[in-house]
């Protein structure tokens, strides 16, 4: 007796290409969200270091203590150095990749040399007359001179070798030579004990609104890497946040040559890129040949 079974069931359901459909629909879906996922991430973590950059609470960078004084300071019979040796300090747009600034503004030569008694004394009254400690008028100096006290009559000459500005970023350079390694050394110094007890300044500065009370802070840099010969005295001004709302100067000195390296910002070049900055620009000051020693 033969056993006679029915047909198999038919399985139900959708048709191989309905499926095909399917996971391509739901493919795409995933490409979709995880494009927009990517998207959210990217913006979050812009938006998180732009004002990580520009927040008034972007710390300090920590490190060793200056050096106003050379480990090995280069002594000559008279001067080391005269003007024209910093024209060798000029910088490039190479030089300033790190700092995102661009356009030169001032190259070398644009500007006449001057002594420091024929700036310091106005540049002193201003200082005075927006309510600035006479110590500490040394925060608005564009070179390295103090604007009230011995600089007032001195005949030192001083020069502005380069300005380069990219929107709210501006850096620029300036020399003045001593007549002697030991009257540079003791500017060095000066300014040095200076910072600490310049800690803030409480100015009253014209605004559109009147007279605005603008408090600002000074802050010591720490120590940079630089040649034995080379002494390096660095601060950051900081004020309320905006353009230009921090100013990071270093003076660096060999011999009687003082050259200033300074920086203003509105928050995104960071202090390590200044000190890095800093540190190339003393490294150039260590290669100068003395024309005397």
């Amino acid at each position: 007796m033969t056993t006679t079974y029915p047909p198999p069931a038919k399985k139900r359901g959708l048709p191989w290409w309905a499926w095909s459909l399917i996971a391509t629909a739901v493919v795409g879906l995933l490409a979709v969200v995880a494009f927009v996922a990517l998207m959210v991430i990217g913006f979050s973590a812009y938006v998180s270091h732009s004002i990580a950059e520009t927040s008034p609470d972007q710390a300090f960078l920590e490190g060793g203590p200056q050096q106003p004084r050379a480990m090995s300071p280069l002594l000559c019979p008279d001067e080391c150095f005269d003007l024209d040796d910093a024209n060798a300090l000029a910088v490039s747009g190479a030089d300033l990749s790190m700092l995102a600034i661009e356009d030169e503004i001032h190259e070398v030569g644009a500007f006449e040399p001057a002594s420091v008694g024929d700036i310091a004394p106005a540049v002193g009254e201003d200082w005075v007359s927006i309510g600035g400690d006479e110590q500490c008028a040394f925060l608005i100096a564009n070179a390295p001179y103090i604007p009230l006290g011995s600089d007032d009559t001195s005949l030192d000459p001083m020069m502005w070798l380069q300005t380069w500005e990219t929107d709210s970023e501006m850096m620029d350079v300036a020399a003045r030579t001593f007549s002697t390694t030991e009257e540079a050394s003791a500017f060095m110094l000066d300014i040095h004990e200076r910072v600490p007890q310049c800690a803030w300044q409480d100015l009253q500065i014209p605004s559109a609104g009147g007279l605005d009370s603008t408090l600002v802070e000074i802050t010591a840099q720490a120590a940079i890497d630089v040649p034995d010969d080379v002494a390096a005295v660095g601060w950051v001004r900081e004020g309320t946040p905006g353009p230009r709302w921090r100013s990071y100067v270093w003076d660096l000195q060999r011999g009687n040559l003082v050259v200033q390296v300074r920086v203003l910002t509105d928050g995104r070049i960071l202090e390590q890129d200044v000190a890095d900055f800093a540190e190339i620009v003393a490294g150039r000051l260590g290669e100068l040949s003395p024309s005397q020693q």
